[in-house]
């Protein structure tokens, strides 16, 4: 894998050092989630209407074990090391292989009624033309790419002839600098703690707006503007290697401006993820919500922050699994019928393998956690435009292995079905998160745009005084809330001041990923 990522490495550099910024572009794509593009691709085609039902239920039933023995060799592939252990590795290996020879053969079988369906499944290179007749007009691309020893950024403008690379926005990586702040910043704000004192707490959120400051200098992003029109007010970003850890849209462009004040922003892990998103047409008229799945008394704002939420005129229909309903079989079952799924509870990512990484269902037992792993064998969100992770760390992605691969929660959910998915990237306060995902589907419900949706809501929160807050909370439905809840709830209120969630670390943490 290193060395097939060295060899588009050397491709984009040198189309950089002879101008052919068109073709940096081509083979920077290439180079990125290219499994990932492939398995969404065949996902969102579907089998002919004509097809025989005895064919297309065994069609079903392979791509079921296709997926699982690739689960399966994954997993192992990080879990076990040492040679005496090849063997096992080998075996899952060849199941695999096995596997997606069987399906190949059947969609073969598909390709003899309709000889369009295997190209329809195919993904061709995207060129920057076809970039270009895509884009929306208010709309630019940022793409990063790690070349040899530089990190390059792409600028995609509408009407413009070609991708603008200009060497105040790329970095030379002199040593491993950039590298060591995403390093500390995964010590520091996601790696499971101990037990975190109040005083240690304090110290990362103080801690952030530094970090921000310092990755923004690196950037250069105070540069930025100079090379995008006025006109644009939506940004596409495509991180690269650890740059998906960071808040991009919290980078700051000037003394008093972040990027989030200037454009909204959706992320994407390449560009042909985004065109496959955009076809995605869903609704968004019915929720499902799990709340709270491992009754956390620590979690006071679970319960008002889904009341709320459930309560939003766009959901004609909604249903909320709280506490021990909240099981892994009913959430496999209920999630194929809904249009949104809101999830409010504890999660964890796990940087060694991160198909263990899971949204914790149940305090007692793993087993009844909704990993990743079965996300992706399991989970199927055929009608899904949203899924919203309300927990820590939901947004992280294994961002130091030698791979392209985007492997975290959000790429199950949109292997899954979903559209688009809003997670963290930190372990995130749960009373602000309660406001900023309060204001999130507000807005929604205003605006056909997750992205501005999500823009407005962190710039809402970011500027709230404590009295706006406790004023919100009064159109909160608190009925349900045990009188001890309701005390608790209403004690940590009273300690909001001033503006209480300036600081990035409150606000800046969800990312939308996804259409």
């Amino acid at each position: 894998m290193n060395l097939y990522l060295e060899i588009y490495q050397r491709i984009v550099a040198i189309c950089i050092y002879t101008d052919d910024s068109a073709n940096a572009l081509l083979y920077t794509e290439l180079s990125k989630n290219r499994y990932l593009v492939e398995r969404l691709a065949k996902q969102d085609t579907p089998l002919p209407e004509t097809f025989p039902l005895e064919l297309s239920q065994q069609i079903e039933k392979t791509k079921l074990i296709e997926r699982r023995t690739l689960a399966e060799y994954t997993y192992y592939e990080y879990e076990i090391s040492g040679n005496q252990n090849k063997q096992i590795i080998a075996e899952s290996s060849k199941k695999w292989s096995e596997a997606k020879q069987l399906l190949a053969n059947l969609y073969s079988q598909v390709s003899e009624i309709e000889p369009e369906f295997i190209a329809k499944t195919k993904v061709y290179p995207i060129s920057f033309t076809n970039i270009q007749s895509l884009i929306p007009p208010d709309t630019a691309i940022i793409e990063f790419f790690f070349a040899q020893k530089v990190l390059v950024l792409m600028l995609i403008i509408p009407g413009t002839e070609k991708p603008i690379i200009s060497e105040d926005l790329c970095l030379e990586l002199k040593d491993n600098s950039l590298e060591d702040i995403a390093r500390n910043w995964i010590s520091s704000f996601t790696a499971k703690p101990k037990v975190k004192k109040e005083l240690e707490i304090d110290k990362s959120i103080q801690e952030i707006p530094f970090f921000l400051d310092k990755i923004s200098d690196y950037l250069n992003f105070r540069k930025l503007l100079d090379y995008i029109p006025y006109n644009i007010q939506s940004l596409i970003v495509v991180p690269n290697n650890y740059l998906h850890l960071f808040p991009i849209h919290a980078l700051k462009l000037n003394e008093h401006q972040h990027l989030a004040d200037r454009f909204s922003v959706q992320y994407f892990p390449s560009i042909q993820v985004w065109i496959i998103c955009q076809k995605r047409q869903r609704k968004r008229q019915s929720l499902l919500a799990i709340e709270n799945p491992t009754q956390d008394r620590d979690l006071i704002f679970s319960q008002a922050e889904v009341t709320s939420i459930s309560q939003r005129q766009h959901f004609i229909q909604n249903r909320v699994l709280s506490g021990q309903l909240a099981s892994k079989p009913e959430i496999l079952l209920l999630a194929t019928r809904y249009h949104c799924f809101h999830f409010s509870g504890h999660a964890e990512y796990n940087f060694d393998n991160p198909l263990d990484s899971y949204l914790m269902l149940s305090p007692n037992s793993d087993d009844e956690d909704l990993t990743l792993n079965t996300i992706f064998t399991d989970l199927h969100m055929p009608h899904t435009d949203l899924v919203t992770l309300s927990a820590c760390c939901t947004g992280m992605v294994d961002a130091f292995q030698p791979t392209e691969e985007y492997l975290g929660l959000p790429t199950g959910f949109l292997l899954a079905g979903a559209k688009a998915v809003v997670s963290s990237l930190w372990k995130v306060n749960s009373i602000a998160t309660a406001f900023l995902l309060d204001e999130f589907y507000r807005q929604l419900d205003q605006i056909d745009n997750k992205a501005v949706a999500l823009q407005k809501a962190q710039i809402w929160l970011r500027c709230c005084t404590a009295d706006t807050l406790r004023e919100r909370t009064k159109t909160w439905d608190l009925s349900k809330l045990e009188p001890k809840e309701l005390f608790r709830l209403q004690r940590a209120l009273k300690r909001l001041e001033g503006i209480p969630f300036e600081n990035p670390y409150y606000w800046a943490a969800f990312v939308l990923t996804g259409c």
